[in-house]
């Protein structure tokens, strides 16, 4: 979510719609289905298209029945009504959870290492896969069944009623129950937490949408209002950027790197910019200007070039810049730049090489996890930019 030219993306975006509404008419007409998938390029943390072919589904607002808030795919209902069982939770529970990591792709892989339908880390899977295949949609379900039991459980004495028990174990199943025992099982302490942005952009987002799926506010393929977060600097980097380092062959053709960027960030910079120039989904002033403009924080960002950014930066009476000696002198939302290079300190997101800063590498790297560093191999020292008031 490779390089084509703005008529072809034109034509083609066209030639889906009128796809879409030619099938929802259908549908209509036959009076079945409430949502639909469309086949787009890449997901984010939960997989991508890369390795899983994972589609980004058109959303379809539900009408509060339990029955079709969420969509359900025949083949697997017998086996998703088996684990909201073993879970304790209800199947739209389970289904709104698989249609979100993985939309009912049983091949899906992420960029990191997740896997099948659930998408069940290696070291998750070995604790709940019983043994079996997480690309086995079987097996897969069964085990989403038996760790959404185990989060029951785990979070039970600590809930004040039954839709505060299923957020905790939607947060856990997220980010770990590990991170949500942290925080006293206080939610609203863990989502503002300002040293851990990633829980309010992506945590607060993947258990708000599917309660809201799961109790038939809208179906859990919903492209939401929210999903680029507004506001943040942060949260805006880490909702168009994936959370792991990606790497690409080198490459300098036309519009390079947008089948292996995140689809948020493909549909935002696209947005902002007429010409998708050479490499365009890899150029990291493009990255940054997409994340200040989208995020609302600074709508006259220069759209791309380091130089002209640089400039920008050092010379703006609407940034502090400074040339920070460690990264204690930093906070979420800072921009590092020299000449040739921009990137984004994100805040300690994991506990990754790259889990604290996002960026993209013109040529070979979409927007993703980005190494932290205030000087580089080339000698270059990095200044920090910092929007005042953030």
């Amino acid at each position: 979510m490779s390089g084509s030219d703005s008529t072809k993306q034109s034509k083609s975006s066209l030639g889906a719609v009128l796809v879409i509404v030619a099938t929802v008419l259908v549908l209509a007409i036959v009076g079945g289905i409430m949502a639909i998938s469309v086949i787009g390029a890449a997901i984010s943390g939960s997989g991508d298209d890369g390795d899983g072919g994972m589609n980004i589904p058109l959303c379809t607002p539900g009408d509060g029945d339990e029955a079709t808030s969420v969509n359900i795919p025949e083949q697997y209902r017998e086996w998703v009504e088996a684990a909201a069982s073993t879970s304790g939770f209800s199947a739209n529970v389970i289904g709104s959870q698989l249609q979100h990591e993985s939309s009912w792709n049983p091949n899906a892989k992420s960029h990191a290492g997740a896997e099948g339908l659930a998408q069940f880390m290696p070291g998750t899977w070995a604790e709940f896969g019983g043994g079996g295949d997480p690309l086995n949609p079987e097996h897969a379900i069964k085990a989403q069944g038996r760790y959404m039991k185990y989060l029951n459980d785990f979070m039970k004495d600590h809930a004040k009623d039954d839709e505060h028990l299923l957020k905790l174990a939607l947060a856990g199943y997220n980010a770990g129950q590990g991170a949500v025992q942290r925080y006293g099982f206080d939610l609203d302490k863990m989502f503002s937490d300002p040293n851990k942005p990633g829980y309010k952009a992506e945590t607060m987002r993947y258990v708000n949408n599917i309660v809201a799926a799961a109790s038939g506010s809208y179906t859990s393929d919903c492209g939401h209002p929210d999903a680029v977060p507004e506001g943040s600097i942060a949260e805006t980097s880490i909702a168009l950027a994936w959370e792991e380092k990606v790497t690409l062959p080198r490459s300098s053709a036309y519009g390079y790197g947008e089948s292996a960027a995140r689809p948020e960030f493909v549909e935002a910079s696209t947005k902002l910019n007429k010409d998708l120039h050479t490499a365009f989904f890899t150029d990291c002033g493009v990255f940054v200007a997409t994340v200040m403009r989208t995020s609302g924080a600074d709508k006259s960002f220069p759209l791309r070039s380091t130089g002209v950014q640089m400039n920008y930066l050092s010379n703006s009476d609407k940034y502090e810049y400074f040339r920070p000696t460690s990264e204690a002198d930093l906070k979420a939302g800072d921009i590092l730049i020299t000449q040739g290079h921009i990137y984004l300190y994100t805040g300690e997101r994991n506990a990754s090489s790259t889990g604290r800063a996002q960026g993209a590498s013109l040529y070979t790297r979409p927007p993703s996890g980005h190494d932290f560093y205030l000087s580089d191999t080339s000698g270059r020292t990095y200044y920090a930019a910092r929007l005042k008031g953030e």
